[in-house]
């Protein structure tokens, strides 16, 4: 099946937008184990007017790339899509993000409260972007709400290429369960293909997810921040019904470099220093050296001292 040249076939897993950890390297290498969209984190409408030209630096491996927007001027909704037409494969909508400093703003999961002003933004992008475009929502601004329905509507009224759900509300946060009987729901009322985020932490959770929802993709976020793997193994469970082996240490440290030098390569050291910082803690959770890891990665300062703690490692 294809949605404006988007191709949704079963499984189809989408590497969630990530701020702070959705750089290159991350992105490159969840699409060299099985993802089929990445996302880049969630950009300001108004930084990317600002800041007309930007190189968003985006290498071929991690297509096809969407980029996710939030604001809520209408207007400037409209000549950031004329931007990014440039760059993204995927122009991706946020009416979803339930961060304080989004809210104040009046943007993010804050317009679900505005059902016009949401079709006002969704159909000035569609107008004039050159890409697919999509959405992403929660159920509702407060506890109980529905407003996904109405949403849902306006997305299969306007032709989005696919609306994905997070089902909490705005105001749940991530605290509690997902109530995957929305994403059900949702899928039952819409035609547009259906993306399920939200809570899927393992191949289990997926295969439970597509069968209870009937949804068309499944968003994954937290669970990749040093698991590239989980993509693979989510497919080759859901298609070859092969339960994972776990990733060895040796694999994780080359997998580590090998994101290290694609940061590197792309920008300078001390931004990649600064990521990978950020991203081996996850990578190398759950072993004995960790917690002394951690300690010690404040204090580097050069890609040589990185790469002789990932040495040592196992010594630690």
């Amino acid at each position: 099946m294809k949605s404006k040249n988007i191709d949704i076939s079963y499984p189809l897993l989408i590497l969630a937008p990530l701020s702070n950890f959705s750089d290159n390297g991350m992105r490159v290498l969840s699409k060299k184990y099985g993802t089929d969209i990445t996302y880049t984190g969630m950009i300001s409408i108004y930084n990317i007017i600002k800041n007309d030209g930007i190189d968003f630096k985006i290498l071929p491996e991690e297509r096809p790339i969407a980029i996710q927007i939030f604001g809520k001027d209408e207007e400037l909704f409209e000549k950031a899509t004329l931007i990014l037409n440039n760059f993204a494969d995927i122009i991706d909508i946020n009416f979803s993000c339930p961060s304080k400093k989004i809210l104040n703003s009046e943007s993010g999961g804050f317009l679900l409260k505005d059902f016009e002003k949401i079709k006002k933004i969704i159909d000035r992008v569609i107008k004039v972007s050159k890409v697919p475009v999509s959405v992403k929502i929660r159920s509702g601004f407060k506890k109980g709400d529905k407003s996904y329905e109405k949403i849902g509507e306006i997305c299969e009224e306007l032709d989005v290429s696919y609306l994905t759900i997070h089902p909490r509300s705005v105001t749940d946060k991530f605290y509690g369960d997902v109530d995957i009987n929305v994403t059900k729901n949702l899928k039952n009322r819409v035609k547009i293909p259906v993306v399920h985020s939200g809570e899927v932490k393992s191949y289990s959770d997926a295969k439970k997810i597509f069968q209870e929802t009937n949804c068309d993709g499944i968003m994954i976020g937290r669970e990749a921040i040093g698991n590239p793997w989980i993509f693979s193994e989510i497919k080759n469970y859901l298609i070859n019904g092969k339960l994972p082996l776990k990733v060895p240490l040796d694999k994780k440290i080359e997998t580590i470099k090998e994101h290290l030098n694609i940061l590197i390569n792309l920008y300078n050291e001390q931004y990649a220093i600064k990521q990978m910082k950020i991203h081996i803690p996850h990578y190398l959770k759950g072993y004995p050296g960790i917690n002394k890891l951690n300690k010690l990665l404040n204090g580097v300062k050069s890609i040589k001292e990185l790469l002789n703690l990932l040495t040592n490692f196992r010594f630690l």
